[in-house]
């Protein structure tokens, strides 16, 4: 194994930390440098199946608090993203494997863009615009760039007309909204 490789079966302590809380299973590099390749792409799905057909984040970046992330994401469909913005952030997708639809709104919640991405594509939204991602592949993963540090709570702005995560019929409404946004 060379000094750039890591993997999630078979973690090296002085190589990579599982951050345990977690939304997704995720863990952050602690060394440089760090080379993705297919085969850790394939570990991602294994992780995921393993626990569960979760989520999983591969953090380039050390800690939260580093002023740069750069994360490995693999996200599975039939999950709700809600739509967000930062204050002070924009982020850059490049999709690495599968399909991700993206979608842009105004303040008021109307689409402005509705883009799907395949494997090679980068989408890049500017700093406090609302936006959501949506696999449209199960898995997708992609690389997702932007200014940290990560504020928790406050790094992600809900706006009022964003379905909450605890209402099933608003997002219901949601998903077939965007899926047409889609052409699906």
């Amino acid at each position: 194994m060379t000094l750039s490789s890591i993997s999630l079966l078979a973690p090296d302590p002085a190589k990579l930390r599982e951050d345990l809380g977690a939304k997704s299973v995720s863990f952050f590099c602690l060394q440089r440098p760090v080379y993705v390749n297919a085969a850790l792409l394939a570990e991602m799905k294994e992780v995921s199946l393993q626990r569960g057909r979760r989520n999983v984040r591969i953090c380039l970046h050390a800690a939260p608090e580093d002023d740069h992330h750069d994360m490995v994401v693999l996200e599975r469909s039939g999950n709700y993203y809600r739509p967000h913005k930062h204050a002070a952030k924009g982020e850059c997708f490049h999709v690495v494997d599968g399909k991700l639809g993206l979608l842009a709104f105004d303040e008021m919640g109307a689409v402005r863009d509705a883009t799907v991405l395949g494997a090679g594509d980068i989408y890049r939204i500017a700093v406090g615009m609302y936006h959501a991602v949506m696999p449209l592949s199960d898995p997708v993963i992609y690389h997702e760039s932007k200014p940290g540090p990560f504020l928790g709570e406050g790094d992600s702005i809900y706006p009022d007309w964003a379905a909450a995560e605890s209402d099933a019929d608003a997002i219901a409404a949601y998903t077939a909204m965007a899926r047409a946004q889609f052409g699906l």
